[in-house]
């Protein structure tokens, strides 16, 4: 039996007791240890899987949280017991138990972390371990050990809170089993919240909880605009709208969108106060860059959706008013087509042969990963956003598209908070703010 210490800046220090076969606290632990500690509730019930010497589960506790501890060793049940009640913590319960030996998430759970086990089988280090190490170190096959417990909650939806939120560590480089695809494609949204290089890995934490919170958008079969939908939602939760046709859809400044059969057509209502700290320019070319990934499409700016060859296959449009929800439009074509000299793209060509109402679940959950306000998780940074925006920008740059500004070509170096391009030109470097007088040039 050994003694670790555990601290975490501004919220505690601890020292635990921690038995062989059960791992001590690492850089992991600390990584969803912090993340545990941004979230901006404290109250309600916990689930650890996997408790270990009991570190994380001390730290929920210390928060406010009622915990319930689950791990397969059972000298990791006898170490997180004994360290939950060192720090008073003895109505905490832990159990022998994992998913799929016998663990069952407990009715009104709200929160459920797992440092996930993401190590190679078999051998670590050059050494041979021994069963229990290995369940607490090693990934599994076919989904891995993420796969599994999506499984059991999924298996149990009418005992599982419609607004759980389930706080992952995975490895992310090298991918690992289990996958955040996988969570994804049940209907699940996603958010990063930290992560760590250790060695050649990269671990890194997620938020996932049901986009949403699991209320189905509206479908309409047709409508004149998505957009003037959007306006007749009350505010708050996760708005959206999706319609097979439109019959008068819009795009910037009130041109006419023209409407394909077969394509996507779509709105969806943010929370207003995102543009306290998102500038509107700069949320249009996030979910820009949000859309050209979904699509597997480019970007320019500050609003296209771009097929890599350069013809249009889509555009987003983001309007606001005081007191109102944002909304956030999107339009994409399935087909390509040439109308009136108008040569446009579609989906089918970069994503094969899938339906509209496929592609708007995945852009549901992915414009929903980055901004639906789940009132727990930190929303995403502004340099985050930046970043995110300029590389989906950079596909298209790469190909050597300079802007050309009221006759002058410019050569585009960045990308500012705002959203605007910031261009070198021959009178030093400027910004760009609008499309007025401005061209893209190949």
């Amino acid at each position: 039996m050994r003694v670790e210490r555990f601290s975490l800046e501004g919220v505690g220090d601890w020292e635990v007791l921690v038995p062989p076969t059960v791992s001590p606290p690492r850089e992991d632990s600390e990584l969803l240890c912090k993340a545990i500690s941004r979230l901006s509730r404290h109250n309600g019930n916990a689930v650890e899987i996997g408790c270990g010497s009991g570190v994380v589960s001390v730290l929920l506790a210390s928060l406010g949280w009622n915990v319930t501890s689950f791990d397969v060793n059972p000298f990791a049940v006898s170490a997180t017991r004994g360290n939950l009640e060192r720090y008073g913590f003895s109505s905490s319960r832990v159990e022998e138990a994992g998913v799929g030996e016998g663990m069952e998430i407990p009715e009104g759970t709200d929160l459920v972390v797992w440092n996930i086990p993401y190590l190679d089988r078999e051998e670590h280090n050059g050494a041979f371990i021994g069963q229990m190490e290995e369940a607490a170190l090693s990934d599994i096959d076919n989904g891995g050990w993420g796969g599994a417990l999506l499984s059991l909650i999924s298996e149990n939806p009418s005992s599982i809170s419609s607004d759980l939120l389930v706080l992952l560590v995975l490895r992310t480089d090298p991918v690992s089993c289990s996958n955040i695809s996988d969570w994804k494609n049940r209907g699940w949204s996603c958010r990063s919240l930290n992560f760590v290089r250790m060695g050649e890995e990269r671990i890194e934490v997620f938020g996932f909880w049901r986009t949403g919170s699991g209320e189905n958008p509206t479908i309409l079969e047709t409508c004149k605009s998505t957009m003037e939908e959007a306006e007749k939602f009350e505010s708050g939760g996760w708005k959206r709208v999706f319609s097979n046709s439109q019959t008068a859809g819009r795009g910037r400044k009130g041109s006419k969108w023209s409407s394909n059969k077969g394509g996507l057509f779509a709105t969806w209502n943010l929370d207003e106060v995102l543009l306290r700290t998102i500038s509107a320019g700069l949320l249009q070319t996030s979910i820009g860059a949000i859309v050209s990934k979904e699509l597997n499409a480019k970007m320019k700016w500050p609003n296209d959706i771009m097929h890599p060859d350069g013809r249009k296959m889509g555009g987003v449009l983001v309007e606001s008013s005081e007191g109102r929800p944002i909304r956030v439009g999107v339009g994409a074509n399935m087909q390509g087509f040439e109308d009136k000299g108008v040569i446009g793209s579609g989906w089918e060509e970069t994503l094969g042969k899938i339906g509209a109402n496929e592609v708007f679940k995945r852009l549901d959950c992915s414009i929903s990963s980055f901004f639906e306000n789940t009132a727990d998780l930190p929303m995403p940074s502004t340099e985050s956003l930046v970043a995110m925006s300029w590389e989906a920008l950079a596909g298209f740059l790469s190909e050597g598209a300079m802007v050309q500004v009221n006759g002058e070509i410019m050569r585009p170096v960045g990308l500012s908070i705002e959203g605007e391009i910031e261009a070198l030109g021959t009178n030093g470097q400027e910004v760009v703010r609008d499309l007025d007088g401005t061209e893209w040039v190949l």
